[in-house]
């Protein structure tokens, strides 16, 4: 009889009557190493990489992905990183000042985007259209299209009357959006405080990109000059009389938060059944054609590859220099950090909470510009600044405090185990004894 026990871990099943739930303790027990091996067999997997490193910095739970441990911290810390990535592509955009436009740039950010995601795919033995099932597939296509539908609509914003601060500040008003449609897609609560997160973010957000109609309802807002937004000809919206056309700007870039958020909440509703490196993947490749589509609607030219544009001072034809090239390529390295890191995030974090944590893209980019564009410092920005540094401090304290609760929890249900362990190795040394 003893020799039978210890086999029967060994196969994992029993043929003696009574040793089903000794063989499930014993399953239980292993559970850690067993998901141990999983991941070894799968080491190469750049997010298993991330995910276990970010664990094991935070004091998490390294040995799964996916344990509660580990949600408390993975998630937000991605989608940082994948918001300081995106800020280090604005400032490679801005460094390309006068050399292309916005529908240029993303058509070529795309093209570096897509062979990263395939090497990766191929790396990691990865079918690049995702698993076989036509729900996660769905998902997928919803997720690579909404991304791409809400770019054009920023593009169209931007490109209009909409001066384009008041632009950047329609654009933060997605994680409502992403919240309700969390509630009603996924079934995740939108709990007070991040209600609360999002509405001084979005405030914060304003006091960093200072829009017209609330610094300076007076004056006629003039289009910036920045050419990272392409901004069309000043001779072709010169006129006062476009207030129709205003409001249209400004439900434009409303859809486009709101896609935005349907595109953050498709990645909860994906979870875990397809990689962030595929879903890069279908952003990457339904980018090509909606840039195409933007590109003939406001530019009236479906040429989006056009390395020669008119310069902004003689007009006279400029070509891509090989610094250019290297702004692009980092543009695209970049995006695709950026885009990978706030996928996996979201696989690990509400939207609710994602969706806020990506407000860190603006501090960011204020940042990069008084480190290197060397911008004046604004007391707005700071305080806007500020405000959203307090929102993740708030957002902190709250994982840090859900994470002793938890810690409490596991180790009550641990002494709870020992307890029934100890009952059942007692009774089974009874039974050995008769």
């Amino acid at each position: 009889m003893s020799n039978n026990k210890e086999e029967n871990p060994l196969v994992g099943g029993s043929s003696h009557e009574g040793d089903d739930e000794n063989n499930s303790d014993h399953k239980n027990s292993i559970k850690p190493v067993l998901l141990a091996g999983h991941d070894n067999n799968h080491s190469h997997d750049v997010s298993t990489i991330l995910v276990h490193a970010i664990s094991r910095c935070t004091g998490g739970d390294s040995s799964s992905s996916s344990s509660s441990s580990s949600n408390n911290w993975v998630g937000l810390i991605l989608i940082t990183l994948g918001s300081f990535c995106f800020s280090g592509m604005f400032l490679f955009v801005k460094l390309m000042e006068g050399t292309a436009n916005s529908f240029t740039m993303t058509f070529y950010r795309a093209l570096v985007e897509i062979p990263m995601a395939l090497i990766l795919c191929f790396a990691s033995q990865e079918h690049p259209l995702g698993p076989h099932d036509k729900n996660i597939r769905a998902w997928l296509w919803v997720r690579g299209g909404m991304g791409g539908a809400a770019v054009l609509c920023f593009f169209y914003a931007i490109q209009s009357q909409l001066p384009l601060p008041d632009a950047v500040t329609l654009q933060f008003t997605t994680p409502p959006f992403a919240a309700a449609f969390a509630v009603c897609l996924v079934g995740e609560p939108w709990l007070w405080m991040d209600r609360l997160g999002a509405a001084i973010s979005l405030v914060g957000v304003m006091l960093i990109a200072h829009p017209s109609w609330l610094f300076d309802p007076q004056q006629p807002q003039q289009q910036p000059s920045d050419t990272n937004t392409n901004i069309m000809d000043a001779d072709d919206n010169a006129t006062d009389n476009d207030q129709p056309q205003d409001m249209g700007a400004i439900i434009v870039a409303l859809l486009g938060a709101a896609f935005a958020g349907l595109a953050y909440t498709s990645v909860r509703k994906i979870g875990h059944g397809a990689s962030a490196n595929v879903m890069v993947l279908y952003y990457s490749c339904l980018s090509l054609p909606i840039t195409m589509v933007g590109s003939k609607g406001l530019l009236g030219t479906w040429n989006v590859w056009s390395t020669t544009t008119s310069s902004s001072t003689d007009g006279a034809a400029a070509s891509f220099t090989w610094m250019d090239w290297c702004w692009m390529l980092l543009t695209g390295i970049s995006a695709y950090a950026g885009q990978y890191l706030t996928n996996l995030g979201l696989q690990h974090e509400t939207a609710a909470k994602g969706t806020l944590a990506t407000c860190t893209q603006i501090v960011f980019t204020y940042v990069f510009e008084l480190a290197f564009l060397h911008e004046p410092i604004n007391g707005w920005s700071v305080a806007g600044t500020l405000l959203i540094m307090g929102v993740m401090a708030m957002v902190t304290l709250h994982k840090l405090q859900g994470a002793a609760a938890a810690a409490d929890v596991n180790d009550e249900t641990m002494l709870q185990h020992e307890s029934v362990a100890c009952e059942e190795l007692e009774k089974e040394e009874e039974v050995e004894l008769v």
